[in-house]
């Protein structure tokens, strides 16, 4: 309990810092296009006839940032400088209103693209409204241990789930003349010591698991990408031969930029030669001097300096950067319509994990207690993501201030609170992280603060209609106190919106359509991912936040071990037959839906599945279908079963719909050592559908009769 609140008191120095560090600038929208100063050439691409202009000192000076988040101009050709900025939450680092979003693991429980499609739109209005010409995700990673500190970020366990909804993402902001940057190539699956880890990962587990999703964005339209921290097999991915030059230029065809972390470089030689195109956020292992003597020495050559400068030009040529406004003055951000998007998400995306009784939706003229360490806050995730959120967003506290007894801390302890928490209508407690205990740059705890498990139990015990909101970007530990209660809502940070979300849903103006887009086990250690991973995870070091990055003399780099391979989140729980918690893809509602009539018909590259969802009752709600493929007779080893499409599907009171799924062969493959690459084995395969992982609904056989490729 001590050691818990003096390394609490040390990540707000942290978070102190870093917010300091990454403090708001003004805004000053450019609304002037670049007007390059290029004379005539018969060279349709303008980033190649800009290149042909530049010096070899504009040349350098092109890779490398400036002013921590710009990317340089030159006056004399007319090349604007172009800002980027911070993503995961909304537009961070401007000192101007803006609209704050739900986090990523929460969008990624809506299971729905059109709604991270409108999130994109948003986003690219509002990088439009400010001048922002690089937006900075989305991230990708997976959330391989529960207790990443940076799992909010992301959009959970599984790559299939990650890759569609950063697609949907990625189509909404590019509608608009903006570069998405996908992040962090790649298995930057944890925060303990991200500087100095090394992720010792199996082929097939990097095919199958940690680079679909980055591949699913690419395809999408993603312009840049940035690496990670971290190794990979011994390799920083800011130089990594295997990943960047043979995988994502060779093999995905990608021409256009590949950015930095911030402070990640640890080489100048191994950058020029196999790594990124552009150090962020100022010149260290790409400054002038440096690559001008790898340049005189023969360690790099001016074609490698010209195909970086050609990405990155490239990069602006093909969103459109040097033909409009730097900013447009008819975009807008931070309106009243944005926020209704941003409100629209964070209702999508809550989960309701428990409601034995009917406990939810609360009566309107109930008369509650309130508490919890959330109660009176609108929670975010910490570092480099978190948003400036106006000073006068309501915390549910003040949303339910009418009608709620607010807790004291320690509420247990004082007889007349409890009586109070007995005669209550109802109880809601407010539980979780916020961006002190859940941020980048360290892990963050399996366990709840202590008081407020106390309190859970406490007023369980005196109050059966006791109801928990967990608030964390990832799974967290229910185990010792979810049976004493009858109704459990999980929802990630929901910024601004945490209240009038919160409040629509306990009373049933809203009806909970979220899945669990990640496993929750009963322990840590069911997790096979945890079994090998640093026992001190959620223990502050200063020396891994401060010594040794950027710098390769200071500390030693650790394995983190992925010997679990293809045995993570939900295909571990399915394939070993171990019951979770909660399983991937769960989530209840206050409507029932019913499926029936799967009707599966064979085409040349797969296969067409219809079914009927019916909503049996008088309220009107929303389902996610999801698709799961089961190997049959396997080859080689596989997990039991894995998803492979899903729709979100709304439905009014009484109402069937029919709901069309394709399922190609494509996604019968699994990743071929001998071919190196994903081939689709002939067979049996089982196709089902169901409300989550674990509640198959439908289900159908096919024969797939011929291996591909």
């Amino acid at each position: 309990m001590i050691k818990r609140a003096v390394e609490l008191k040390m990540k707000r120095i942290v978070q102190k810092r870093m917010r300091e560090m990454l403090a708001s600038r003004a805004c000053q929208p450019d609304y002037e296009p670049m007007g390059l100063l290029l004379p005539p050439s018969d060279e349709p691409s303008v980033a190649k006839r800009l290149l042909a202009q530049l010096t070899e000192e504009e040349k350098l000076s092109l890779l490398s940032g400036v002013e921590e988040f710009c990317i340089p101009g030159l006056p004399r050709l007319g090349l604007k400088p172009v800002w980027s900025s911070d993503a995961t939450l909304g537009l961070r680092n401007w000192k101007t209103e803006v609209t704050d979003f739900p986090a990523s693991s929460a969008l990624a429980s809506s299971f729905d693209r059109e709604l991270l499609k409108r999130i994109g739109i948003v986003l690219g209005e509002e990088c439009r409204a400010l001048g922002v010409g690089v937006l900075l995700g989305p991230g990708v990673n997976l959330a391989r241990v529960p207790v990443c500190g940076r799992n909010f970020e992301y959009f959970g366990e599984d790559p299939y789930l990650s890759g569609e909804m950063a697609a949907a993402y990625i189509k909404g902001v590019t509608t608009y003349p903006v570069i998405t940057c996908v992040k962090h190539f790649a298995c930057n699956n944890s925060e303990y010591d991200r500087h100095k880890s090394n992720s010792v990962v199996d082929e097939r587990t990097l095919r199958e698991l940690y680079l679909p999703a980055f591949k699913r964005c690419i395809e999408a339209g993603s312009l840049a990408l940035m690496t990670s921290y971290n190794q990979v097999n011994g390799t920083y991915t800011s130089e990594h031969p295997y990943l960047l030059e043979g995988i994502l230029r060779g093999e995905w065809g990608f021409d256009t930029l590949v950015v930095s972390d911030w402070n990640s470089l640890y080489s100048t030689e191994g950058v020029l030669a196999h790594g990124v195109d552009l150090e962020m956020p100022s010149p260290r292992y790409l400054g002038k001097e440096m690559v001008q003597r790898c340049l005189q020495s023969g360690a790099a050559t001016q074609a490698i300096i010209d195909a970086k400068v050609l990405h990155l030009l490239s990069a602006y040529e093909k969103a459109g950067l040097f033909s409009v406004p730097m900013a447009d003055s008819s975009c807008k951000a931070g309106t009243a319509e944005h926020r209704e998007v941003a409100l629209q998400a964070a209702l999508a995306s809550v989960v309701l994990l428990k409601n034995e009784h009917e406990v939810l939706p609360l009566p309107n003229q109930a008369r509650l207690c309130i508490g919890g360490s959330l109660i009176g806050k609108a929670s975010q995730g910490g570092g480099s993501s978190m948003v400036d959120l106006p000073d006068d967003v309501p915390s549910l506290a003040s949303a339910l201030k009418e009608m709620a007894d607010v807790l004291p801390r320690f509420w247990y302890r004082n007889p007349k609170w409890r009586q109070r928490v007995a005669r209550a209508d109802a109880v809601v407690l407010q539980v979780g992280f916020d961006h002190i205990e859940e941020s980048e740059a360290y892990d963050k705890s399996w366990q709840l603060l202590p008081y407020d498990r106390k309190s859970i139990l406490q007023a369980a015990q005196l109050n059966a209609r006791t109801v928990v909101i967990v608030q964390s970007g990832g799974a967290v530990e229910m185990e010792s106190w979810h049976a004493a209660v009858p109704a459990i809502l999980l929802s990630s940070f929901l910024g601004s919106s945490t209240a009038p979300a919160l409040k629509a849903l306990l009373f049933g103006d809203a009806n909970p359509s979220g899945k669990l887009c990640y496993t929750i086990a009963h322990s840590l250690d069911e997790y096979r991912s945890m079994r090998t991973y640093p026992k001190d995870f959620a223990h502050l070091s200063l020396d891994r936040l401060r010594k040794g990055q950027g710098d390769p003399s200071l500390r030693s780099v650790g394995n983190l071990e992925y010997s679990e391979a293809l045995m993570m989140g939900y295909r571990q729980f399915d394939t070993e037959k171990q019951e979770p918690l909660f399983c991937f893809g769960h989530g209840l509602s206050y409507t029932n839906f019913l499926y029936g009539d799967l009707q599966c018909e064979s085409q040349k590259d797969g296969w067409k599945l219809s079914f009927s969802v019916c909503n049996g009752t008088e309220r009107a709600g929303s389902e996610v279908c999801q698709l799961y493929v089961r190997p049959l007779e396997p080859e080689v080893f596989r997990p039991m079963q894995e998803l492979k499409e899903f729709v979100k599907v709304q439905l009014g009171p009484q109402e069937t719909k029919r709901v069309h799924l394709d399922v190609s062969h494509a996604a019968l493959a699994h990743w071929d050592l001998e071919r190196w690459a994903f081939v689709s084995d002939a067979g049996q395969y089982e196709l089902c559908i169901g409300s989550s992982s674990r509640d198959i609904r439908l289900q159908c056989m096919v024969v797939h009769e011929k291996r591909k490729p």
